[in-house]
């Protein structure tokens, strides 16, 4: 079934229960990139568009959507002419995993919301649709690293979100891929609770140095959401 949601004032998306919807990481990453004016980036993984369409609204540059599900791409492609971004976006429909040799080597920013569950992992959605946006069935964080560090020119960035427990092998496929981290923030739900995300910026063949952000906490110390997390969020919940 569609659904029709406003994410800004007078921009609306469309998002479909067969295909993952917008979800919190999405936003707090569209939030922690940077699109600047005359880049071009590349969203890997990109569903029906959430993440690029978000970056645009935020950003000033261009984005192509990566899909490999054809429904998605359909969807992705709605989504940016209902936003008006059809001048600034584009949707392809292809594996991250066989990067076109036209696509190498092209982009000043990648951006992914990527699959964290392992394909042997139990509770997998056994909706074959789902379970590719959320497993790593067609592909998991070596193999987004690796399309990165293909796509990105010299110095481009990477920026990514992925779990706390599993930030060794982030890492070690950021490394392979030859992306460096520079600026890390982890996700609190509350003060007194672990981290239940990160954002990650890397830079290809960047130097040794990483700065290690203030954490963003969802709630504070009254159980309310924080103003911090609320003005991401632009006073809307629309991944609800």
């Amino acid at each position: 079934m569609r659904h029709i949601n406003e994410i800004f004032p007078g921009y609306r998306i469309i998002q479909d229960d067969e295909y993952f919807k917008l979800s919190q990481d999405t936003v707090l990453l569209s939030d922690f990139a940077r699109l600047r004016r005359g880049e071009r980036g590349l969203d890997l993984c990109a569903g029906v568009g959430c993440l690029a369409i978000i970056m645009l609204l935020r950003g000033e540059g261009e984005m192509t959507a990566l899909e490999l599900q054809a429904g998605a791409c359909a969807i992705a492609r709605e989504n940016l002419a209902m936003c008006g971004l059809d001048a600034r976006g584009e949707v392809l429909e292809a594996d991250f995993r066989a990067l076109p040799a036209e696509m190498r080597q092209k982009y000043d920013v990648c951006a992914s919301n990527p699959p964290y569950f392992s394909a042997a992992r139990g509770g997998v959605s056994p909706s074959p649709t789902l379970a590719a946006a959320r497993s790593e069935s067609t592909g998991g964080v070596a193999e987004v690293c690796a399309a990165a560090g293909a796509a990105l020119r010299g110095g481009g960035r990477f920026y990514v979100c992925y779990r706390p427990e599993r930030l060794g092998s982030l890492f070690a496929a950021l490394a392979a891929a030859g992306l460096t981290p520079k600026r890390m923030r982890a996700v609190y739900p509350s003060p007194e609770r672990p981290a239940i995300l990160v954002l990650l910026e890397a830079v290809k063949h960047g130097g040794e140095g990483l700065q290690l952000l203030p954490p963003l906490l969802v709630r504070d110390e009254s159980g309310a959401e924080s103003a911090e997390y609320q003005a991401i969020y632009g006073g809307r919940r629309y991944d609800r």
